[in-house]
């Protein structure tokens, strides 16, 4: 598996790139802080009713998801994210310079 560094600014821009392809993520949960992995598809609008989020996920900086273990609506942290595998790759996270 091809190891791939990413900054923290990128992980936003490659995630919506998945254009609904699966991959798997590393992070921090926000609420209770453990470490959390998710299979997870950015394909979620077909399960939303009405079709929109009722909040500003950029503006929270929530990356929003359909959990494929869990088959429900989720939303990952980009200012928590470790690892992302998708594509063949391992993303690793690296901080801003």
């Amino acid at each position: 598996m091809e190891t791939v560094e990413l900054t923290r600014a990128q992980i936003h821009t490659f995630l919506r790139s998945l254009n609904g392809s699966f991959f798997s993520v590393d992070f921090i949960k926000r609420t209770t802080g453990e470490l959390r992995t998710m299979r997870a598809t950015t394909n979620y609008k077909s399960k939303l009713v009405g079709g929109v989020l009722k909040y500003d996920a950029d503006e929270k900086k929530l990356i929003p998801v359909w959990d494929m273990d869990k088959k429900a609506f989720r939303s990952i942290p980009t200012d928590s994210v470790l690892v992302i595998r998708a594509k063949g790759a391992e993303i690793k996270v690296i901080e801003d310079k």
